[in-house]
């Protein structure tokens, strides 16, 4: 599981549970009614903006936020290194032998032991590089929608409670807590959003971010193994794509 995401849920969450235990009783912020208007709309409204499987395939990105990635860069560098020290030692066939657990990595060593041209395999690279941005970029879309939408949907549901509170005016006892379930819609839409999807969307693009920086070092060093480059070599020049205190020097 992703640390951060699991403390910032639960502590926002704490937070406001702890603000309306101090402020009332939690069953005082209750409303179910707000909470069909609230996510039924915004969901609804977001399906007439995408496709359903563009949709579902949001929430299946979302959701992976929530575990660490599988693949460090220090990861794919030292596996970088291992093929580039067994291509020199025996050849680029030699490559056959070396396990590669990473999907995309094995796939482009195996185009280099099959004889393509580093540029046709660069270009392969960066067609995948685009496909991905432009994949992540609609299903992080539909997750920023959804955090539009849901201070909107909490905004009409407010204006519906205020609608019913206007036809009964002649019962001033049914007029305060008319309001207050009228507001608690216009709340849930600004706690969703502000809590669940906008940071969502910001965790995908930075997951997105982090993925095509492990395609370039993935490019970068089947480059740098196609041409015979020292394995040492290679390691720094690969690790000017992470943070200082990640590399293998310690440097700071």
């Amino acid at each position: 599981m992703d640390i951060g995401t699991i403390i910032g849920f639960v502590g926002a969450t704490a937070l406001v549970l702890v603000s309306m235990v101090l402020a009332g009783t939690l069953g005082m912020f209750w409303d179910f009614l707000s909470v069909i208007i609230v996510f039924g709309g915004a969901a609804f409204a977001t399906l007439i903006a995408f496709p359903i499987d563009v949709f579902i395939g949001a929430i299946k990105a979302a959701l992976k936020t929530l575990s660490q990635p599988t693949t460090k860069p220090t990861e794919l560098i030292d596996v970088a290194v291992e093929c580039a020290d067994t291509a020199r030692k025996g050849s680029i066939l030699a490559l056959e032998k070396v396990s590669i657990e990473h999907e995309f990595f094995a796939k482009t060593v195996r185009l280099l032991v099959d004889g393509y041209e580093p540029d046709i395999i660069n270009a392969m690279i960066d067609l995948e590089i685009n496909n991905l941005k432009a994949r992540h970029k609609s299903f992080r879309d539909v997750v920023e929608q959804m955090g539009s939408a849901t201070p909107a949907w909490g905004m009409i549901g407010t204006v519906i409670g205020l609608i019913v509170i206007m036809a009964n005016l002649s019962d001033p006892n049914a007029i305060g807590p008319g309001l207050a379930v009228a507001l608690i819609t216009t709340l849930y839409g600004a706690i969703v959003a502000n809590m669940i999807f906008i940071p969502l969307a910001g965790k995908l693009k930075y997951r997105t971010n982090e993925e095509i920086t492990h395609m370039r070092i993935i490019r970068e060093g089947v480059n740098s193994i196609s041409k015979g480059e020292n394995p040492r070599a290679i390691r720094q020049k690969l690790e000017s794509f992470i943070a200082p205190s990640q590399r293998s020097a310690g440097e700071e």
